[in-house]
């Protein structure tokens, strides 16, 4: 056994590369994958893990790794002895090339929140202007011109930015233009956490107007394959994988490696293999207890690899280490160290908001089986109000709670809880809120204005409707060119397809007579056939939009596809007006 003085320390929590190999932290190489990822012809690389899986520490190697000296751009020693020891020195070939030849704009977006747009901006304000002051040297330049230097100056001044935001929009693209000229060399953008700003933007009720900045922000990446690009790579970090029609619009060369991927270069460029955790638990003596790791922290499966969260394996090893030197190893346990660090604040959200159904098939994870589930790998943060069974599982398994088994077709995965550790965190975290929905008398309120629409009871659909509308929908929503009508449209979907075991048969856009109704669908017992028709305008025009709808309705021949249906006792034809956060429901009944 080794002594006390040999061992290095347990770094929980380091996720600066440096500052691990500076203070004799145990470090898991992964230095390979950095000839990986920049052998890789996309100029745009986005990987995508859960919370706690060393995303951050894998920005931070790269960035040491590439990073020019400003003083001598020649003078690589420094960061030679950093890399001393690791797979990546080895290849003298490629770190002739690349190791300390490049200027690197490293940017971790995990601290932008705030309760408004206007609170998060000024906190990526202030995160920028840190960021230009570690290149203040671009100021004594002689290969920048005066204009170049305003530029360059407007970065330093917190209170020019917080005024103008097209200058905050284009701190990448001005940044990455002037350390090329300065340099006359190629420039490597990183960013940790990209997508943290939309959950906080999300949660706080902003994300239409956090999403178009966001945007703006990113337009870098949409020039990142140009023939004279000053830009050699960008590589991004995240939690989900955010659609290209929301902040990448545009962005034509943008490689994406979820948890999903079936690309095995890059499985476990995040997160533990086994065979990495068995040479943690020897070097640390606690080899014998592999079982007991393997129980509470295994399970996740990233395509063929059985993977680890470092965050559990390495705090598991500081808390257990003194254990086996005290001759104390009744006291080795394995507790719980993600509880704390993972946020259900969004998973929590849907609560009241979906089937019974899914709320039986979280009771089958928690049994212990696999369960088989839609999964949209390319939603919005701004999609979850609409509270999709998709989108639900989607969070569930980009933020840790579920692993993919494997892929049975089409969206449809076969997930399940990963290990011991997790399930008491679904346990705690989320099932007792679905639990406490379901026995505390609170009705489902998707249930609740699926079956009022079943039953011809307008007022009891418009109340539960404006009540949705108020809690859940922000008037930027309606910050954007498409049509109102498709928002609202998108919404009221959202609540009824969480509502299987009330409606049946249910069409959004459906040929029905002469024309295409917005919504159609039969009661589950089927008797009573529905008919939908939506409109959006000023509250003044309600009167008129709601005579229009059912004249739409008449006009259209909508009520024939219930004609042959002998089932049918009832056909109910509903005519909804929305304004904002308002609503109007009225019904006719037609048979």
């Amino acid at each position: 056994m080794k002594t006390v003085k040999d061992y290095k320390k347990v770094p929980v929590g380091t996720e600066n590369f440096k500052e691990l190999r500076t203070q004799n932290g145990y470090y898991v190489d992964k230095t390979s994958f950095i000839k990986t990822v920049f052998t890789d012809l996309s100029p745009v690389l986005l990987f995508t893990r859960p919370r706690r899986f060393g995303k951050t520490l894998l920005i931070s190697t790269l960035a040491t790794f590439l990073n020019i000296n400003k003083d001598d751009p020649q003078d690589t020693e420094e960061t030679r002895k950093l890399f001393e020891g690791t797979e990546i020195i080895k290849d003298t070939a490629f770190c002739e090339h690349f190791l300390g030849r490049y200027p690197v704009i490293a940017l971790s977006l995990k601290s932008i929140d705030g309760n408004s747009f206007e609170t998060a901006y000024k906190v990526l304000v202030d995160l920028l202007v840190a960021t230009a002051d570690k290149f203040t040297y671009l100021l004594e330049s002689p290969e920048l011109s005066v204009f170049d230097k305003r530029d360059f100056k407007h970065y330093l001044d917190k209170e020019y930015l917080y005024a103008h935001k097209s200058d905050v929009v284009g701190f990448l693209d001005t940044l990455s233009r002037l350390l090329n000229k300065h340099f006359r060399r190629q420039i490597v953008i990183l960013i940790d956490e990209y997508d943290v700003p939309l959950a906080k933007a999300s949660d706080n009720g902003y994300h239409t107007e956090m999403a178009q900045f966001v945007s703006g922000f990113f337009n870098v990446l949409k020039n990142s394959d140009a023939i004279d690009k000053p830009i050699c790579k960008i590589i991004m970090t995240g939690c989900l994988k955010i659609a290209k029609n929301s902040i990448f619009t545009g962005v034509n060369n943008l490689l994406v490696n979820t948890v999903l991927d079936t690309v095995p270069k890059y499985t476990s460029i995040i997160g533990f293999n086994k065979k990495e955790v068995h040479e943690i638990l020897n070097y640390y003596d606690l080899l014998d207890y592999s079982k007991l790791v393997k129980d509470n922290y295994d399970g996740y499966r990233f395509y063929k690899d059985e993977i680890f969260c470092p965050w559990d394996v390495m705090n598991f090893v500081k808390t257990n280490h003194q254990h086996i030197k005290d001759g104390s190893v009744k006291d080795i346990r394995a507790e719980n160290f993600w509880i704390n660090s993972s946020q259900a604040t969004a998973i929590k959200g849907y609560v009241g908001y979906l089937s019974e159904n899914v709320n039986s098939q979280l009771q089958d994870l928690v049994d212990g089986k696999n369960v088989e589930v839609p999964i949209n790998d390319t939603m919005n943060y701004d999609d979850l109000k609409m509270h999709r069974p998709e989108d639900f599982y989607s969070l569930l398994l980009h933020t840790g709670y579920l692993t993919s088994v494997f892929n049975t077709h089409d969206n449809f995965y076969a997930v399940r809880i990963p290990n011991r550790e997790i399930l008491d965190c679904f346990r705690r975290n989320i099932k007792e809120y679905f639990d406490e929905s379901l026995t505390s008398g609170k009705e489902n309120n998707a249930l609740k204005i699926a079956q009022s629409l079943s039953d011809g009871d307008a007022g009891t659909a418009q109340k539960l409707l404006s009540k949705y509308l108020k809690s859940f929908v922000s008037l930027r929503d309606f910050a954007t060119k498409a049509k109102p009508e498709n928002f609202y449209h998108g919404f009221l979907s959202g609540i009824l397809s969480c509502s299987g075991n009330i409606i049946s048969e249910y069409r959004s856009n459906a040929e029905a007579g002469d024309g295409y109704a917005d919504i159609i669908f039969s009661g589950n017992d089927g008797s009573s056939g529905v008919i939908i028709e939506i409109k959006s305008g000023p509250k003044e025009k309600s009167k008129a939009l709601l005579e229009e709808a059912f004249n739409q309705i008449v006009e259209k021949n909508y009520t024939v596809v219930f004609d042959d249906d002998a089932f049918i006792d009832n056909i109910y034809v509903y005519a909804m007006v929305f304004s904002g956060k308002q609503c109007i429901v009225r019904c006719k009944k037609i048979k």
